[in-house]
């Protein structure tokens, strides 16, 4: 416990030390300026360690390292680390040498010049080693507290493991973060030591060198993933996964359906993480759910990453059988029309349904009265009608008002059922239908409908049913007996919608009910300026410009004006108009070819209108610096000849046109007779087309070409190679 408390004190009073100045600590090598007391009971400090693993390639060796938590790893990413490697002879010969000095992250520049700007891991590590942390003033505890203190901690162990998560799954940010090394200058089927010292003195943190011991440098051989696989039916389409958990770090599921030759497929799209909450138990199994399968036999494996970052072979495969679980969709009962005979009575039934599953076989009606079935349903037909029927005739001699459905059945069994409709025995007479439904709409919401009143003289109610939608279902919100021809509802003018859908019917004594009249859509009055777009995603490149965005899902939003400008201008230029109905779901992509404007930024701005012509004002901004394409197709001559007399080669050479306003130089590239490819010798102005070579000996021969390089990092194709020989004395 005393040590407990020791390293949750360092850990916070690293905070106040660091957090403050985070970038010039993990940026200077070594980081000075962190100084602390000594510790004069060095008994009693609580010693770290680096843990360290690799794994040879044969060319060469990569080795991973990390500190066991936060305290080391944040000093260190200031002090860094020396790599150290001995070499394992055949006659027994050990040789030592330092490969690596100094290993600390590189600064933030670096990692922005090195990797790209939309990689979404590059950016999490950027953040794991410069981002600021919460110090002990900033916690919503009381400062000094141990809530405020353990706050602290949580968060700062909280950012290690995510930066050795990154670490895990990238080897080359494991690189940059400074927690790893690739070790080329070594030989196949030799033996190595590696040792990683930590620079920081034991004075300001303890911490014990980590060594990875006689490592033979073989070819890597990636092993199968071992581990057992089970799973369950968690649902009518859904399996869930199990396999215990184990050291690795992240994993891939695959599927592939048996009966039909398929092809392996990659479920996850990203590396899947199993995460533990901190009410979890720390053995349960790692759990992965695979939704929307459709009935079969499938196969299942798993590949896991591990903490180089390479995926092993699959695992030993899983057979699951997915039974057909799921009912077909219930038909929609639309009416029932009594014919009397004189000994008989026919109920004839009308049904629709939208789609007919492949595995569908048939229709049965079926009959429901409490008083003569208690809880039964009574079939009214002995055999199935075919599926492609959408109506029938059965005989309910003898039966009295009651409801009836119609049940859709599959091969399996299951069966969807439409919702029950009385059929009366009786008066079969409806009522007339109300007619001219209208409505009035407040801006605070209030709806007040009315309607002409129906001349039946056995009339009972009025019922007035309501949606959200023209395809939901429908439900009765008018009291029972209400004859009015007047009906107020209040509806949330927040509702996210556009239109609330109302309908009304009447019906007489007999329980018989007219037909619905038609349906009335109500527009929601929306005030509220909508959300404004924001920015999901973005590339470009030296051709084009794509960001996706992210609309607001509010049903009363109705175009979306999206804005371009460049940095000099005052004001934005509209370059389209999108209406919303035209958009399949939230997330849409916007595409721009600008022409390019050197040294400028454009910006680009969304604006968000809803049906009342309220706006949300522009979106955040989007800034991108389009230098267009890099490399320009100049045509470049080159000549070149000797110089007997001076024993000098002379070259020059004309160009095509080059960018106006465009400063630029001449790059010149020789290739010697002692050189295996060209290397870059010298640069010239643009006004001066031509350069002497004095390096070329007597009897030798060099080779040159040339290329434009513009002060904006542009630049051209190269010219023609020249060769030149100087003739022998």
């Amino acid at each position: 416990m005393k040590i407990y408390l020791k390293i949750l004190l360092l850990t916070v009073l690293l905070t106040v030390s660091t957090s403050m100045n985070a970038q010039e600590v993990t940026e200077s090598v070594p980081a000075n300026s962190l100084q602390t007391e000594p510790d004069t009971l060095a008994d009693q400090r609580h010693w770290f360690n680096i843990n360290v693993v690799a794994r040879t390639y044969g060319d060469r060796v990569y080795v991973r390292w990390a500190p066991d938590e936060y305290v080391p790893w944040k000093v260190l990413n200031g002090y860094g680390y020396l790599v150290q490697r001995v070499t394992h002879f055949d006659n027994g010969d050990l040789q030592s040498d330092t490969i690596a000095s100094c290993v600390h992250p590189i600064s933030r520049k670096q990692f922005m010049e090195r990797f790209a700007e939309n990689d979404s891991l590059a950016g999490a590590a950027v953040q794991t080693i410069f981002g600021q942390t919460t110090s002990l003033d900033q916690t919503e505890h009381v400062p000094g507290t141990p809530g405020s203190i353990m706050e602290v901690y949580e968060e700062q162990q909280n950012l290690f493991g995510f930066a050795m998560l990154i670490a895990d799954l990238r080897p080359d940010l494991a690189e940059a973060m400074g927690l790893a090394y690739t070790d080329r200058d070594v030989r196949p089927g030799r033996s190595y030591d590696y040792i990683i010292r930590p620079l920081v003195p034991d004075s300001v943190v303890p911490i014990n060198a980590g060594l990875v011991y006689k490592i033979r440098n073989d070819q890597f051989q990636p092993i199968a993933f071992s581990t057992e696989l089970t799973d369950s039916i968690e649902a009518p389409s859904t399996i869930r996964l199990y396999w215990p958990r184990d050291n690795y770090t992240a994993y891939d599921v695959e599927r592939r359906k048996v009966d039909s030759n398929g092809e392996w497929t990659k479920l996850n799209e990203r590396p899947y993480i199993s995460m533990l909450t901190p009410t979890d138990n720390e053995d349960r199994p790692n759990l992965y759910l695979d939704a929307g399968v459709v009935p079969g036999i499938y196969e299942y494996r798993i590949r896991a990453y591990d903490s180089f970052g390479e995926r092993t072979n699959p695992s030993e495969v899983l057979r699951v059988e997915m039974p057909d679980l799921v009912a077909p969709v219930a038909p929609n009962l639309k009416r029932i029309e009594i014919t009397h005979g004189d000994t008989i009575t026919l109920a004839r039934l009308f049904w629709e349904k939208d789609s007919l599953e492949s595995d569908m076989v048939g229709y049965l009606p079926v009959y429901y009265n409490e008083e003569l079935l208690a809880d039964r349903w009574l079939p009214l037909s002995g055999d199935l009608i075919e599926k492609t029927d959408t109506t029938c005739v059965v005989d309910v001699t003898g039966l009295g008002t009651g409801g009836v459905a119609i049940v859709a059945l599959d091969e399996a069994g299951n069966m969807g059922a439409s919702l029950p409709q009385t059929m009366r025995i009786g008066d079969l007479t409806p009522p007339m239908i109300p007619q001219n439904l209208r409505a009035i709409t407040t801006p605070e919401g209030v709806v007040t409908l009315l309607w002409t009143a129906v001349p039946d003289r056995d009339l009972f109610a009025y019922e007035v049913w309501f949606a959200n939608a023209p395809n939901h279902e429908y439900s009765k919100i008018s009291p029972t007996m209400m004859k009015d021809t007047i009906y107020q509802d209040t509806i949330s003018i927040r509702n996210n919608q556009r239109y609330v859908y109302y309908k009304v019917k009447a019906v007489d004594w007999s329980s018989n009910a007219s037909e619905f009249t038609d349906v009335l859509p109500v527009a929601v009055p929306d005030f509220t300026p909508p959300l404004p777009c924001r920015a999901d995603s973005i590339y470009y490149d030296d051709h084009i410009i794509k960001m996706w965005w992210i609309a607001s899902s509010e049903a009363s939003v109705k175009w979306h004006r999206v804005y371009r400008k460049l940095a000099s201008d005052k004001s934005w230029t509209l370059l389209k108009e999108i209406d919303a109905d035209t958009l399949k779901n939230v997330r849409f992509l916007i595409e721009d070819k600008p022409d390019y404007v050197q040294d400028q930024r454009y910006y680009y701005a969304i604006e968000t209108i809803n049906m009342m012509g309220s706006s949300s004002g522009l979106s955040m901004q989007q800034s991108f610096l389009f230098n267009g394409p890099r490399v320009l197709d100049i045509p470049i001559k080159l000549y070149g000849d000797y110089d007997k007399q001076k024993g000098e080669c002379h070259l020059a050479w004309e160009t095509g046109s080059t960018p106006a306003n465009a400063p630029f130089h001449y790059c010149v590239y020789r290739k010697g007779p002692r050189d295996d490819d060209f290397k870059f010798l010298i640069s010239t102005k643009s006004e001066t087309p031509s350069h002497v070579d004095r390096l070329t000996r007597p009897g030798e021969t060099a080779e040159y070409y040339i290329s434009i390089r513009f002060k904006d990092g542009r630049g051209s194709n190269s010219s023609n190679t020249v060769k030149i020989k100087a003739p022998s004395k």
